[in-house]
């Protein structure tokens, strides 16, 4: 697919660039109501695919490989746990600790503006297609209901970054992220935090609208958003808001017909969006991968190449896994026999992720195995010890996994770590120790060089501070540290009071 840069300005120390075809910047303004680029549904449409285009390659995101897509992310937010060695390369800052989540930073300026950055795209996407004439309803609801996914993803996104886990924001009234959901210029004026509160609202709102707008809706590829896939973030948000009930049934509803991960596609690679079992994925073409799956993408970061035949596989030798993490797998689960030990450097690999021969594999952004999971931890949380470890069970039968045998607290420990255990490298390690308010051990053979540092649960090391550009630019942010002002503190103080 081909892009277009169109450029608007934003709030503050915001600039949007919405992606359409060709790599050019057309009709700049400062105002997208006198551009001419929603006049028709194939404009709206070609905006809409720019901000896609962003979800796997982000050009002014820091210049630096961790900080850049939605790819990049996933693979930070993994290193950032405790079952990934970081053995070298870009990623090891993430994977040291070393203080990225600070406000003056430049990761947290990356991230702030990457996903700003799209929402104000989206913004004008659903503010413009309306108007559009000569085109059917349903054409106009494709193209919302795709954007109000995204815009619900993108805030979902930033308070998971910029905020403690909502359960404990919540109870201490503890502020969220700014809303914006009207296209932005240079004369709009920055808004304030608001309250966590306020932004959940916001992200179960647009994924709501996304989830009405597309019933019925067929996408033109998997890496759009459907509304399988926005029942899928819906179950993800009421699962961190330990909405049990709506995070049971959300999950369900999205996973029907997928079916679930089988031994063959998991010994696969991960690098087909064609897989079944994949809901939501990105697809990566010749001409893009070198972006992809260069410095930016997991292929090029995970030591396996060397167990592959046949086309020109490479690695930088980067992603490990930890020995403690690797005991988990029983002696026949499938997934622990695609773990091996490098002699070298004394460290375990993973197959999970390797490359296509022409390097362009896909990646992975949603499966009805994760569904799965997040039903079984819900039902778990009900007290449905049954329907959890069916569940439960369900899935390890296709590892070739022991079945439990447990229930209560011993269930829901077991389904916590089978998450750990299906989907590493996908992106969930960060966010869910902050969920589940859990501290970082790193016990076993993680490096002596930060590797080993722990995190204290609900540390606001957890935590990205607002950028610095962003309170010298937006007068309704102050820098004075919560609870008494706006910005986020940063160190290991633990803000659970007992």
């Amino acid at each position: 697919m081909k892009k277009i840069f169109y450029a608007i300005l934003a709030t503050a120390s915001l600039m949007t660039a919405v992606s359409c075809e060709n790599w050019l910047t057309t009709n700049p303004s400062s105002s997208v109501s006198d551009s001419q680029v929603f006049l028709s549904l194939k404009g709206s449409q070609a905006a809409l695919n720019g901000c896609y285009n962003l979800l796997a390659f982000s050009y002014g995101g820091g210049g630096r490989p961790d900080t850049q897509g939605w790819v990049a992310q996933i693979l930070a937010n993994d290193v950032d746990g405790e079952d990934i060695i970081v053995n070298g390369g870009w990623y090891g800052y993430d994977y040291n600790m070393w203080g990225h989540q600070r406000g003056d930073i430049f990761k947290s300026s990356a991230l702030w503006f990457y996903y700003y950055n799209i929402i104000n795209n989206l913004n004008s996407i659903i503010a413009y297609t309306p108007q559009i004439e000569g085109v059917t309803e349903a054409e106009i609801a494709g193209v919302m209901g795709e954007a109000y996914a995204m815009r619900g993803w993108c805030y979902f996104n930033l308070a998971q970054y910029y905020q403690h886990t909502y359960v404990l924001a919540h109870e201490r009234n503890m502020p969220g992220v700014p809303i914006y959901t009207e296209p932005t210029t240079d004369q709009t004026e920055g808004k304030g935090r608001g309250t966590i509160d306020e932004t959940y609202d916001q992200i179960i709102s647009d994924l709501g609208n996304a989830e009405k707008y597309l019933a019925g809706y067929s996408r033109s590829a998997k890496n759009h958003f459907d509304q399988s896939v926005a029942q899928g973030l819906l179950a993800r948000v009421y699962l961190v808001m330990n909405d049990w009930e709506k995070a049971a049934d959300y999950a369900s509803k999205a996973r029907a017909g997928y079916p679930l991960t089988s031994a063959e596609d998991w010994d696969a690679g991960f690098n087909n969006i064609d897989t079944r079992s994949w809901m939501w994925g990105m697809m990566v073409d010749a001409e893009h991968t070198l972006e992809a799956n260069g410095d930016y993408g997991p292929f090029s970061m995970w030591t396996n190449y060397i167990t592959r035949d046949g086309g020109d596989f490479w690695s930088f030798n980067c992603f490990y896994l930890n020995d403690k993490f690797a005991e988990l797998f029983s002696a026949d689960d499938i997934r622990g026999k695609q773990i091996w030990w490098k002699e070298d450097v004394g460290l375990h690999c993973s197959n999970k992720f390797y490359d296509t021969s022409d390097l362009t594999g896909d990646f992975v952004f949603m499966r009805s195995d994760e569904m799965l999971l997040i039903e079984a931890e819900a039902k778990a949380h009900q007290g449905d010890d049954a329907t959890a470890a069916s569940l439960l069970n369900e899935l390890r039968a296709l590892r070739n996994a022991t079945p439990t045998q447990t229930i209560g607290s011993s269930l829901l420990e077991e389904i916590v770590t089978e998450r750990r255990k299906e989907l590493y490298g996908e992106g969930f390690a960060w966010f869910d120790i902050i969920r589940l308010q859990k501290g970082i051990t790193r016990d076993g053979n993680h490096s002596n060089f930060g590797g080993k540092t722990p995190v204290p649960a609900r540390s606001w090391r957890f935590v990205y501070q607002i950028p610095t550009n962003e309170i010298n630019n937006n007068p309704n942010i102050n820098s004075t540290y919560w609870p008494n002002g706006d910005q986020n503190p940063f160190g290991d103080v633990s803000i659970c009071l007992e």
